[in-house]
């Protein structure tokens, strides 16, 4: 059974005067002076957009609470038709719990670590009594029953019958769910469990999807082009992974396992400039009144300049915490863009350009970048903890220079457990929110052309690294997928600075070596991945090789011929090893490939290379060792 995200009717015409009144009344009790009324929403319930929901949602059934109510103490309460409220209520309870949600209550608004008009609790099903005692530590009882009473209303309004479990649910988790590890109790963190999750996935590979790469030997052109198309053919967003993705929401009174940071909602508020308030909650509304990609980036491009870190830490000085606060930002921003999608019910990313597009033109990406990796926030939140961890490893210490972390504010770091020890559980939790998000972002752009401005980001070094050494399998799979996407990205050959020669085989940017050469950790000689593993880079290299001469023969140009020749010399002596001997038959295409090579129109210029020195396979440049030609 499964669920999808309903098509949600118009309501009728808004009853002013009862909004009015309950306004009036919210004011009348609440902390700040009349001259400065909490904002609400400048309509009073905006409508419910009933177009079509695209590529709507079907959530497994093992994701959602149980149909009956109270069935689940983890669950709260779906909307029950035979109990809606009358349309005055629906629209007085809206603008008292909006006007609760924007109240820059203890340490900030709830809109400040939430979406616009808590679209995101209400779809996922958390109990009033959670969502009354999270509430309490940051607004008075008044306020905190107003916000329940917001999160029914919205349920009702969006007609939400079933919820997403709270303890199951994992935002843009691909096929929605990871695989388990076979050991029961394991957390997310233990070295073992993701040995076993990895596993899981070689399994699929192998067992379900078949895939040549995995399964067999790549040993002639034919089977070269087959493997190169079933990998390029993959959905990753239909793809079951054995990395498991955050929960939405960790909350420690649930038990030790869920004191984490490990999550979606940043714990420190964003609040609007005062100088900006404003015009911040006008954009705002007008997302609320039609949601909308192009409403959307019309706050969210305003988050930088209109709103700042809430300075109320508990007694601590936000200036003593820079890190914390701008790494709180990211996973904000980073959360707008997820409610959106949430809202629409799709996995479908809000489109980049959509204030670009003139008609049906195509609009490309390279060519607004900068536009575009500002509203990509989803790698960059990762990498802010891969730069400045919350915690280092002796003899390494954190210090402002070299070596800097991200500390929390006490009120923060409070909520993370400190099993074994304080430092190995931020060191952890540090590593594993790395792998999510890098992971989500290459799901979205397995290619990684617009995740940020650095070379190591595009190659994908990072991801490759947080991945090793437990996630062996999923590591094969991430090296041989994004080659096969950087090659087939056509539309990227002529893409500004060190992304130019995407979109070739026969190219410097279809190959990224670095952690291969200088990271390779393969399971241990006893664990039943091995084989599998060693196949798999072996039948990588098996395929480039024959498609490298394929595409020399047919096109007769070449991205970099020195550098790809470095790779295809590199993947000869790497096949050698993995499988105990030499092919003579792939020595031959090598061969060939040393001819053609020679011979070939290079379409790399002088230019790019000047401009962006050090984009070779990997930053270091040592491939002396591969720099005399294959003899034979």
């Amino acid at each position: 059974m499964t669920s999808r995200v309903p098509r949600v009717p118009m309501f009728p015409p808004v009853r002013r005067l009862a909004l009015l009144g309950a306004l009036l009344a919210l004011a009348a009790c609440g902390s700040q002076p009349p001259s400065t009324p909490e904002p609400g929403p400048s309509e009073p319930l905006p409508p419910v957009p009933t177009n079509p929901v695209p590529e709507a949602v079907a959530y497994p059934e093992s994701l959602l609470c149980p149909e009956a109510s109270g069935a689940d103490p983890r669950c709260g309460a779906p909307f029950v038709p035979a109990n809606a409220l009358p349309s005055a209520e629906l629209e007085a309870r809206y603008a008292a719990g909006m006007a609760a949600w924007r109240h820059e209550g203890t340490r900030g608004a709830c809109a400040g670590c939430h979406s616009p008009d808590a679209i995101e609790l209400a779809r996922v099903g958390y109990t009033d009594a959670d969502l009354r005692r999270r509430a309490l530590s940051h607004v008075d009882e008044e306020k905190a029953n107003a916000l329940v009473g917001l999160i029914h209303v919205q349920r009702q309004r969006y007609e939400m019958k079933r919820l997403l479990h709270p303890g199951r649910f994992r935002p843009l988790q691909p096929a929605y769910e990871p695989f388990a590890a076979t050991t029961p109790g394991l957390s997310v963190h233990e070295p073992s469990a993701q040995s076993e999750r990895d596993g899981a996935f070689m399994d699929s590979l192998v067992n379900e999807r078949k895939l040549l790469w995995a399964t067999g030997r790549i040993d002639s052109l034919e089977k070269a082009r087959q493997a190169y198309d079933e990998l390029l053919a993959i959905d990753l967003r239909q793809l079951r992974l054995g990395l498991p993705f955050d929960h939405l929401s960790e909350d420690g009174y649930h038990g030790q396992e869920h004191r984490s940071v490990f999550e979606w909602f940043p714990d420190m508020a964003t609040s609007p400039r005062v100088s900006a308030r404003d015009e911040w909650y006008r954009r705002v509304d007008a997302y609320l009144a039609a949601p909308g990609d192009r409403t959307l980036w019309g706050y969210y491009d305003a988050i930088g300049a209109m709103t700042e870190c809430n300075p109320d830490l508990g007694g601590a000085n936000l200036a003593d915490y820079p890190r914390a606060c701008e790494w709180m930002r990211l996973k904000y921003r980073s959360l707008q863009v997820f409610q959106h999608m949430l809202r629409e019910g799709t996995h479908r990313y809000p489109d980049f350009l959509v204030d670009e597009r003139v008609g049906s033109e195509p609009v490309a990406i390279s060519a607004h970048l900068e536009k575009v990796i500002a509203r990509n926030p989803i790698w960059e939140t990762g990498d802010y903890l891969r730069i400045q961890p919350l915690a280092r490893r002796l003899p390494v210490t954190c210090d402002a220079g070299a070596h800097p972390c991200t500390v929390l504010p006490p009120v923060v770091d409070q909520s993370i457990h400190e099993e074994p020890s304080y430092t190995e559980a931020r060191l952890k939790q540090s590593e594993v929110f790395q792998q999510t998000w890098f992971v989500m972002s290459f799901l979205r752009d397995p290619a990684l052309l617009y995740e940020g401005e650095s070379f190591a980001t595009f190659i994908g070094d990072y991801l490759e690294s947080v991945l090793l050494p437990q996630y062996d399998v999923h590591h094969a799979f991430i090296v041989a997928k994004m080659a096969v996407e950087k090659s087939a990205a056509r539309e990227w050959m002529e893409a500004p600075g060190f992304r130019a020669g995407t979109g070739k085989i026969a190219s410097v940017r279809t190959f990224s070596f670095k952690q291969l050469r200088d990271n390779f950790s393969p399971p241990p000689a006893g664990d039943r991945r091995r084989a599998v593993h060693d196949r798999m880079f072996a039948n990588f290299a098996r395929m480039f090789i024959y498609l490298v001469e394929d595409d020399l023969r047919k096109t007769g140009e070449i991205f970099d011929r020195d550098e790809v020749l470095y790779a295809v010399r590199f993947m000869r002596t790497w096949i050698q090893r993995l499988e105990g001997a030499e092919d003579a038959q792939l020595n031959a295409r090598v061969l060939a490939i040393e001819s053609l090579a020679r011979s070939a129109r290079e379409l790399r210029t002088e230019a790019n290379r000047t401009q962006n020195p050090g984009t070779g396979l990997q930053p270091n440049g040592r491939w002396a060792e591969f720099a005399a030609p294959y003899g034979g």
